[in-house]
C-alpha cells in the first residue's frame, strides 16, 4: 500500500507576509512621526498594536511547525526568518518607546529622520522578498535583488549614524540631551543591523532552494 504524504504547509508564506507588512507599517509610523512630530504617546501606542500583531504572528508560526508534516523550507530555516524579522519589529517600537520614555522632543539634527527614511525604504524591500517566497524558484534573482539592497540600505545607515552621532556631539552642550539622542540613534542603527540579518536570511534561501 503507498504512503500518501500529507501536502506541503503553505500558511507559512501568509505569516511571513503578515509580520513583513507589519514592519512595514510600523516603519511609516516611526518615520511619520519624526517628520511631523505629532503626538508620541499616541505613536508608541500604534506601533505598540502592529508589534503585537506581529508577536501574534509569530506564535503562529510556532504552532504551525509543530503541527506540519511537510514544510516549504527547512524548518530552521522558517524559524530564524520569523525570528529575525520580529526582531526588526521589536526594535521600531523600541526606538519610539526610548522616544517617548527619555521625553526626548525634536531632534535638532536631521540624521534621525535620515535614518527613519531608510528604515522605511529596507522594509518595504523585505515586503518585497518575502513576497515573491512562495516561487523562490521563479523569483530567485527577485528575492536577490532586494536582499541587495536591503543590505546597501543597511550600509547607508551606518554612515548616517556615524554622521548623526558627530553631528549630535558638535551642536549639543546637554549632556542629557546627548545621551537620551545618542541611545535612540543607536537602536536606530541596530534595526537596520536586523534588516541585514534579514536579507541575509532571505538571500541563503533564494541560493539554497533554488
Amino acid at each position: 500500500m503507498a504512503i500518501k504524504l500529507k501536502p506541503r504547509e503553505d500558511k507559512f508564506f501568509s505569516y511571513f507576509e503578515e509580520i513583513a507588512d507589519a514592519i512595514s507599517e510600523a516603519a511609516d509610523i516611526l518615520k511619520d512621526f519624526l517628520q511631523h512630530q505629532t503626538d508620541p504617546v499616541d505613536n508608541l501606542e500604534l506601533i505598540s498594536a502592529v508589534e503585537e500583531r506581529g508577536n501574534e504572528t509569530m506564535s503562529k508560526v510556532m504552532d504551525q511547525i509543530n503541527n506540519s508534516f511537510v514544510t516549504p523550507f527547512d524548518r530552521e530555516d522558517i524559524l530564524e526568518l520569523t525570528r529575525e524579522m520580529t526582531n526588526v519589529l521589536d526594535h521600531i517600537q523600541g526606538t519610539m518607546e526610548k522616544i517617548v520614555i527619555y521625553k526626548a522632543g525634536k531632534p535638532k539634527e536631521n540624521y534621525v529622520l535620515k535614518l527613519a527614511y531608510v528604515l522605511q525604504a529596507a522594509a518595504q524591500e523585505i515586503k518585497s522578498a518575502v513576497a515573491q517566497l512562495p516561487d523562490v524558484r521563479g523569483n530567485h534573482n527577485g528575492i536577490i535583488e532586494a536582499s541587495e539592497k536591503i543590505r546597501s540600505y543597511e550600509h547607508e545607515g551606518d554612515y548616517l549614524y556615524r554622521a548623526g552621532i558627530a553631528l549630535l556631539f558638535e551642536n549639543n552642550r546637554n549632556v542629557i540631551d546627548i545621551i537620551k539622542w545618542k541611545e535612540i540613534y543607536e537602536h536606530l542603527e541596530t534595526t537596520l543591523d536586523y534588516c541585514e540579518n534579514v536579507s541575509n536570511i532571505l538571500k541563503g534561501i533564494a541560493v539554497k532552494y533554488v
